[in-house]
């Protein structure tokens, strides 16, 4: 299935607006205390293998470390790697990914809004702005890097965002933070947001109880 951008509809999928939570759950925080910003939910539909479920992914934009500019990877062979336990909670530290039941949502209301919202559909046929895929199998770029299991259960592919994405944002919204070729950081002069280095982005999750526990990433880039 395509992850379509769509023109202004209701859906329960979309990038940016208000956050789409957990009951009970804050908006996280970068390991400076910054708020992160909200980039996008997805309700996955009846035919998705995780159907019944909601992922939102957040990641810190008034931060930046450079040594965090991608999700941290495994040092052992990335195809069929079992996760060490553990391990999908505590690498969030500069991003989250929050996968939850669909009665468990509960939307941000007092959160201060960055990334314009654009709704997102799942369909069969590719639309003319492409968000991403999730389709039964990852479309690699490079070699298959699929994980096999984590803390005793399979790891199913929930998505993939398409590389090059941009994250229009608002104007109230503060510039993002970026490597500054001459040291440090410095604000970003286009007024979107970017993730994970613009790459590739390969999502995979299995059904845990643990919303904050349960997200696997991987990025590539050509």
């Amino acid at each position: 299935m395509y992850i379509n951008k769509i023109p202004e509809a209701e859906s329960a999928s979309y990038i940016g607006g208000k956050p789409a939570i957990p009951q009970g759950i804050s908006i996280p925080k970068s390991p400076n205390g910054s708020l992160m910003s909200f980039y996008f939910t997805l309700q996955f539909p009846e035919v998705h293998s995780l159907h019944g479920y909601t992922l939102s992914v957040f990641a810190a934009t008034d931060d930046f470390n450079e040594d965090y500019t991608i999700p941290e990877m495994l040092k052992v062979p990335l195809l069929g790697a079992t996760i060490p336990d553990h391990f999908l909670r505590n690498y969030q530290k500069y991003f989250a990914a929050f996968l939850f039941r669909n009665e468990e949502k509960v939307y941000a209301s007092d959160y201060p809004i960055r990334i314009a919202m654009t709704p997102l559909a799942f369909s069969h046929s590719k639309g003319s702005d492409v968000f991403g895929w999730a389709g039964d199998k990852p479309k690699w770029l490079m070699d298959d890097e699929t994980p096999d299991q984590y803390s005793g259960a399979a790891l199913d592919f929930l998505l993939q965002v398409h590389g090059e994405q941009s994250f229009p944002i608002i104007d109230t919204a503060p510039a993002q933070q970026e490597l500054d070729i001459f040291g440090g950081s410095k604000s970003r002069a286009k007024r979107n947001y970017t993730l994970f280095n613009q790459n590739e982005i390969y999502f995979f999750g299995s059904r845990t109880e643990d919303f904050d526990d349960r997200v696997y990433i991987v990025t590539q880039c050509d």
